[in-house]
This record gives C-alpha cells, structure tokens and sequence, in this order.
C-alpha cells in the first residue's frame, strides 16, 4: 500500500510517531517513557563492558535513539536528541566522581550522530519497512552501519587519548563494532512490535505459547552454557558456539519475526554479559582487541543470520499466499466467465519456420487441451462431444479448424490473432462467435496457445437488423429527396404556368391601359405597371431557386453556367466554372444532388470566406463523378469547427451527411489563412438509355 507524502517527506504515517500532536500530559509521559527506557540501556552498555580494557561491547541505546528518529517527523527529533543527551549527560554526571564536559560531550555527541545519520539514511532506502522483503534488511543493515561509522569518527576522537593514529584507529573500529550491535540488536525488536501493535494486519500470525516458551528457555539456556564457561574448558561437542548459532536458526523457522528478533536480543544481550566478565569460549585470546572484535563479529553474524532468515521465510511465506490467492482468482475468473477459454499445450514444441502443412500435422500429434472452463464444455456438447474427449485436440471442431486455417499467417505474428469468427449449431439456428488466439513462444518453439471465444450470436442479429434499417432509412431519405424535388419542381412549374403567365397578362393589361389613360391616371398605372414587373422579378428568383433553368431539360452544365451567372449578379461571386464529360450520362438524381451540394459550397463561400472569387471543377472518369469547390479565403479549422455550434445550421456536416447517403465520399482540406478546398467523389451510375428518355418525357 501506498501512503500519502507528509510535509517532511517522510512516506509511512502508520508507523509515525507524533508526540506533539498530543496533549501536555500526553507529550510528557511519552518524553518521560521514552528517557526510562533510553535511561535503562544506557546503564545496560555501560555495564556490558570489557571488565579489563572498559571497552564497550555493545551499546543497545543506539537502537532505540534511531528506531525514534526513524519512525518520528523531523519536527519531533530536536526534542528526542535534547532528551537522549539529557539523560546520557545526567548518568554521566552520576557516575563520575569529576565530570569534565571535554571528556563526555563527544560521546554524546557522536551518539546523537549515529542516530542521525542512521535515521536519514534508512528514510532514503526504505519506503516501506512494515512490509517484509529482504532488499530491505539488507539497507537497513547499511543504515545503521553508515550511522555507526559516522558517530565513530567523533566517538573515537573521545576515547583515544593520548591520541594517535593507531590508537584511533582501533577506537574507531571498536566504536563502530559496538554501536552497529547495538542498533542490530534493539531495532528489529522495536520495529517488529511496532508494527504487530500499530498495523497488526502486516505481522505475522501468532506461535502457540507454549512453543515459544520452549524456544525461548533452550535459547537461554545454551546461551549460558556456552558463554559462562571458563576460557580453554570446552569438553563436549554442545558447547562451541556454532550450535547455538543452530538454535538460533532453528527459532526463526518457528517463531515469527517479532519473536524471533526477542530471542536473538536476548541472547547476544546475556553473551555480551559474560563476555564482559571475561568468560565464554571467545574469552581466552590475551589480545583483548582481538578478544573484543571476535566477540562482535559473532554476535553480529548470529543476529543478522537471525533477522535475514526470519524475514525471507515470512516474505517466501507471503509470496505464496499472494500465488494462492492469485491462483484462486484466476481460477474463479476462468470458471465463471461467460466466455469459452481454453489452453492448447504441446507435449513437443513446434518449430514457426515449419511450411504450414507439417504445421498442421505436427499440432495432430502433439497438440492437447491442458486446460478449459465450463463455457468451452458447453461448445462441445454443441457439436454432440461427450465431456471426455475435452481434454483431446481435434482439428475438426469449428474453433481449431478456424486456427488452422489461418496458421500461415499465424506464425508470421506469434500465433496472436483477433476477430475470427467461426458458427456452432444450436437447434434450428447457428450460434456465431468471435475468438482470438494468443501463442507463447519460448526459446523459438511455439509451446502452447490460449483461446477465448465469445458468443456474439445476439450482436450480429443486431448489427444485421441495425445495417437493414439504415438501408431502409437510406432508401426513405433518397424517396423524401425525390419528392421534395419533384414538389418543387411541380411547384416551379405552377408558378411559371400559374402566377408566371397571369402576371404576364396584367403587366400587358397595364401598358395597354396606360396609353389609353387620362394624364391624371396615367401616373398610378405606371406605378401599378413597375409593381408587377417586380412581382414578376421576384417570381422568377424563386421559380429559379426551386427548380434551375436547364438542370432538368438540359443537364448539369448548363444548371451549373446558369448558377454562375445568378451568384454573380446576385452575390457578387465571380465563379470559375469547368465541367468536363458527358453530362447527359449523370442520372436525374445524381445531377440534382450535384447541383445542390455546389449551390451549398458557394453559399458558403459567400458567408465565410471573405473572398468574392470561388472554382468549381466537375470531372468525369468511367469510375468516378468528382467535384471540386475551392477558394483562397480566410480558410479555417475543419476538425474544430465540427464542435462549433453554428446558429445557421450544421453547414459540412448536412453536406458531407447528403454525401454519405448516395455512396460518395467528401474530404476537406483548409486551414486559418490557407482557403478551402472541398472535394467529393461519387461512383459513377450510368443512366441506361431508355431511362433518360423515360426521365426527358416526365420532365
């Protein structure tokens, strides 16, 4: 799990202690709990020395000092240091008959270092020390290692006295030595139970008592046994130390890490107490430098052995409940889903170089289902295969015929293939489904293939009904289109025929009128006269608008050189017009679709392109009908402008919809400044003879 980032940087607020966000009482009983405690193995070190040499063999209170820095916010620490000096500065004083602050404040300081450093350093390394894994046993023995070494440097300045460069160098690595046990020793017991107490969901589970009792007193009991004999008085095989290294291993196989980190504290604890009264099996070298470091250099291995081995087994022991249950749910998922899956495996690996016929024979022989879910039984007993021959690989099923017959192709790209549909009988009907394949090649060889298949018998009943009904919408559209011109065509002719003439009529009425009017009544015929020549005018746009002169009669060339005209002296729209091939080959339909569409594209030129001169080009091949409106205006963003919500309407989208409808293709091509250029492709349809006579007589 993830936590969220503090404002220090610090990752695990689970484990983080804040003291300060307590009351007053709660802040001091946690200041005062934590000096008793650092108090006590302060005194401990103290009295776990080297009775000869007074060197130190273990110093336990760094542990704790850095499992506070470690697991505290930044804002808490100069509080834990003025504490952890405070107590060392008080037992100092106690116990010194002349306190001398030269001689003591480097220890303190050098203590309050390793904490440090050893802190920092574990907050870079470690994300997540509430979760086993052995990389991080490993930085946190670094950790503590690198803050060891830096208190060191100060610690040894301190005892080396008189100072010199040998000397130093041995206080330095006794300090070292005696700091990294330290902190080996109490940090796992504190970090373990810390998080048995503040996320007991990350711990492990509990050992029954009664076997840690055991494990615990026959610890103890060899630990005594080996330690507090005399130098050189060794009699039995039970007593080297390398059998209570055994036990120790022993307890982490058993006890969980909490328990297992107590017992090993423990036990280098007691060691270090007879060592420090010159007995155990180590006791007897007369170097007590030498005597020291081998003291430390065994119960440092005895505690790591311990820490390391506890932790790889809880980690290998969570690793395998993540399998099971990651196991558990694929099983699950497999079983219940509503898809046919199955696994193919090759008891011979097969070659993806072999020519697809031996492809073929070598799945016959090698090929097996290893694995299937229910859904895949069912497609069997589709076909009438009884359950038992589930398990064997036939090349005759509609599934693996469906494989085999694009194994060419298969091979090329891993025996990976999507969107292969296949049919299985069901009753009076055939179900159909779409299946993919996935194939796993290892060291070249194609070893096994996954399928899955779903029935998608309902989609392509929909998918068939929905592409039926957009004919039919499609054939409606076109018959609606019919009507509406030939409505405005009868239209046309109505007003030609109907109020053309009459109007026709009255206007002569009036001229004849005029002349034989008197003077005074001359005047208002003249008026009534220019009147009707503009209703007559009027007439004539709209006759014009509703059905061109010519596209009927004539064909497209002549509809599209009489628009050209009409956008001149109407719009002022200079329009450079080419129209190549027979024009007489378009179908009545097609010409009346042609013409509308370039009216609508010079319409827009008019409204948008802030340009008064326009092309349009009609090409003919024996394929294809292409039209081509273009111009050198402001030009403008076409894929954003299919998002734009225009008051007058959809504008391209109505145009390249009408396009669609009749089979034909638009594309558009323009940007800001560049001007517009819109092309459309229609196949060609062309009109059997006898049909365009039938046309030019309704017409």
């Amino acid at each position: 799990m993830t936590a969220p980032v503090l404002p220090n940087g610090y990752r695990r607020p689970d484990l983080v202690w804040d003291f300060l966000r307590l009351n007053v009482a709660g802040r001091a009983a946690s200041v005062a709990a934590f000096a008793s405690l650092y108090a006590a193995l302060v005194i401990l070190g103290l009295v776990l020395r080297e009775s000869s040499q007074r060197l130190t063999i273990i110093w336990p209170a760094a542990g704790l000092l850095f499992m506070a820095l470690w697991f505290a916010p930044r804002r808490n620490w100069i509080w834990i240091i003025a504490t952890q000096m405070a107590v060392e500065l008080v037992i100092d004083v106690v116990r010194t008959d002349r306190f001398l602050w030269s001689s003591h404040l480097p220890f303190i300081l050098a203590n309050s270092i390793d904490a440090t450093v050893g802190a920092l350093v574990a907050r870079r390394l470690i994300e997540a020390p509430e979760i086993p894994r052995i990389r991080q046993v490993l930085q946190f023995f670094a950790a503590v290692a690198l803050g060891a070494a830096a208190s060191a440097v100060v610690g040894a300045f301190g005892s080396a006295q008189p100072l010199s460069a040998v000397r130093y160098l041995r206080e330095w690595q006794l300090w070292w030595a005696g700091n990294w046990l330290g902190s080996l020793c109490v940090a796992p017991v504190v970090m373990a139970w810390t998080i048995r107490w503040r996320l007991p969901q990350m711990s492990a589970p509990p050992a029954p008592a009664g076997e840690l009792a055991v494990i615990g007193a026959v610890l103890l009991g060899m630990t005594a046994w080996v330690f507090s004999a005399k130098p050189a008085s060794v009699t039995t095989v039970l007593d080297p130390p390398f059998v209570l290294l055994a036990l120790v291993i022993v307890s982490a196989f058993r006890a969980p890490p909490r328990w297992c980190s107590v017992f090993a504290a423990a036990t280098t604890l007691l060691a270090s107490y007879f060592a420090s009264r010159g007995l155990g099996p180590f006791a007897g070298d007369p170097n007590p430098f030498i005597r020291l470091g081998a003291v430390q250099l065994y119960l440092a291995t005895l505690i790591a052995i311990s820490f390391m081995l506890s932790i790889s087994l809880i980690e290998m022991r969570n690793t395998l409940q993540l399998l099971r249950t990651s196991g558990e749910r694929y099983e699950n998922f497999v079983e219940q889903s509503s898809e046919a899956v199955w696994r193919i495996e090759l008891s011979v690996p097969m070659a993806p170089d072999l020519p697809a016929a031996e492809q073929i024979e070598w799945l016959r022989q090698h090929a097996y289902v290893a694995e299937f879910n229910s859904t895949y039984l069912r497609l069997n007993r589709q076909l009438g295969l009884a359950d038992a021959d589930a398990p064997r690989w036939r090349a005759d099923v509609p599934w693996a015929a469906i494989f085999i017959d694009h194994i060419g192709s298969a091979a090329q790209h891993g025996y990976s293939m999507d969107d292969l549909q296949f049919a299985v009988p069901d009753g009076a009907h055939a179900a159909t489904y779409i299946t993919a394949f996935r194939g796993v090649i290892e060291a070249g060889k194609l070893v096994r293939v996954w399928g899955v298949a779903r029935d998608v018998t309902e989609l392509v009943g929909l998918n068939e009904r929905l592409r039926h009904n957009q004919d039919r919408l499609q054939q409606y559209a076109r018959q609606l289109v019919g009507a509406e011109e030939r409505a405005r065509r009868a239209t046309a002719v109505d007003l030609h025929d109907g109020i053309g003439q009459q109007l026709v009529g009255l206007a002569l009425t009036l001229e004849a009128a005029v002349s034989r009017a008197t003077p005074e009544m001359r005047l208002v015929l003249r008026d009534a006269a220019q009147t009707v020549r503009e209703v007559q005018s009027i007439t004539q746009r709209v006759i014009a608008d509703l059905s061109p002169p010519g596209l009927y009669e004539l064909g497209l060339e002549p509809a599209l050189k009489w628009l050209s005209v009409y956008m001149r002296g109407r719009d002022n729209l200079q329009v450079d017009l080419s129209v190549a091939g027979d024009a007489a080959a378009y179908d009545l339909e097609l010409r009346v679709l042609v013409f509308k569409l370039i009216r609508e594209l010079l319409r827009n030129v008019v409204k948008h392109s802030g340009v008064r001169s326009a092309a349009v080009t009609v090409t003919q091949t024996a394929e294809e009908l292409r039209v081509v409106v273009e111009d050198n205006g402001v030009g403008f963003e076409y894929q954003l402008s299919l998002f734009e919500a225009r008051p007058e309407g959809f504008g391209l989208w109505s145009i390249a919809d009408r396009v669609r409808t009749s089979a034909g293709e638009m594309s558009v091509e323009t940007a800001p400044g560049r001007g517009c250029r819109v092309t459309v492709v229609f196949p060609h349809r062309p009109v059997d003879p006898l049909l365009r006579r039938s046309n030019s007589a309704t017409i």
